[in-house]
């Protein structure tokens, strides 16, 4: 008999493919472009019938917080949320509060839960092996509903970075390796989320990007988010008695953060169309989404034709 933490995991493992990152399947259609082609890459994003705020601005993220936006990036703000999302073929949940895009090809989506006031009094106690158990256990559940859907597999692959609290930015970071059945589980996809912890709630950040490329963009997305700060009266430092408080800590955050995009990003492979529609096409494949989305991706540059 699964027990309750399984059985939610189970449901929001169901649709982990949605955080997996980019795998090299296609990596002989993927080679890096030409040095001149790469020279005459757009130095700002547009992305048509889509309002966007480019670098540098300081954008805000809801009513609770505000990140600097370099030179060279875009934000999509909360007036451009819906048509973007629409546009990638993905449903919202109502929490998001804005999307960064970077002209390297990787995203960071941000969502605002107003759980309360997350106590990090387990910050000493994250036990890397007993969290990973407990994803690894969710995502065997998930894949009994996958496979009754005729779904591809998938298979945790151990952690690329291990849950780690930081007490001075009060944010809780880590990143996990995934593969698929699609192709033997011989591709490796990979996910990066932070939880960033303030006075009412988590803002909860998701890297997307290329596996091949996770470490440069992880260190660029790092250096980004060193410009991320709640607004005053938000911050973590700020809780006074009397404020709501999560049922749940940092140990929570993790197990059930893996699911955590699945409802908002939808398919990762449709994540193309906004690349593609950055002025570079380029083909991906993505772990365990199999044949049907590369023929999604197809219809997304227009080399099929779209029903």
């Amino acid at each position: 008999m699964k027990s309750p933490i399984t059985k939610s995991l189970a449901a929001a493992l169901f649709a982990l493919a949605a955080l997996v990152s980019f795998n090299s399947s296609l990596r002989a259609q993927n080679q890096p472009a030409p040095a001149a082609e790469q020279a005459d890459a757009p130095k700002k994003i547009e992305i048509p019938d889509l309002k966007l705020t480019h670098g540098p601005a300081v954008v805000k993220l809801g009513k609770v917080a505000e990140v600097k936006l370099p030179e060279g990036y875009a934000f999509v703000g909360p007036d451009s949320l819906d048509k973007f999302f629409a546009m990638t073929q993905n449903s919202r949940n109502g929490k998001e509060v804005g999307v960064i895009l970077s002209p390297e090809r990787w995203l960071l989506f941000f969502d605002f839960d107003d759980v309360g006031y997350v106590k990090d009094d387990e910050k000493a106690n994250l036990d890397a092996d007993k969290l990973y158990k407990t994803l690894d256990e969710g995502q065997s559940a998930a894949n009994e509903s996958r496979k009754e859907r005729g779904w591809d597999e998938l298979k945790l692959q151990g952690w690329a970075t291990k849950p780690g609290y930081d007490e001075k930015t009060h944010n809780l970071k880590w990143a996990i390796k995934i593969s698929s059945s699609s192709d033997q589980y011989k591709s490796i996809g990979i996910n990066e989320s932070i939880r960033f912890l303030g006075r009412g709630g988590v803002m909860k950040v998701t890297l997307v990007g290329d596996y091949d490329q996770f470490a440069s963009q992880e260190a660029k997305a790092d250096q980004l988010l060193a410009g991320f700060s709640y607004l005053p009266g938000s911050t973590y430092a700020e809780f006074r008695s009397g404020d709501k408080v999560a049922k749940y800590g940092l140990a929570a955050l993790v197990v059930g953060g893996a699911g955590v995009a699945a409802a908002k990003l939808g398919l990762l492979g449709k994540l193309g169309a906004v690349f593609a529609k950055m002025g570079k096409a380029i083909i991906i494949g993505v772990v365990a989404l199999g044949a049907g989305i590369v023929k999604l991706w197809k219809k997304i540059l227009g080399k099929e034709k779209v029903d």
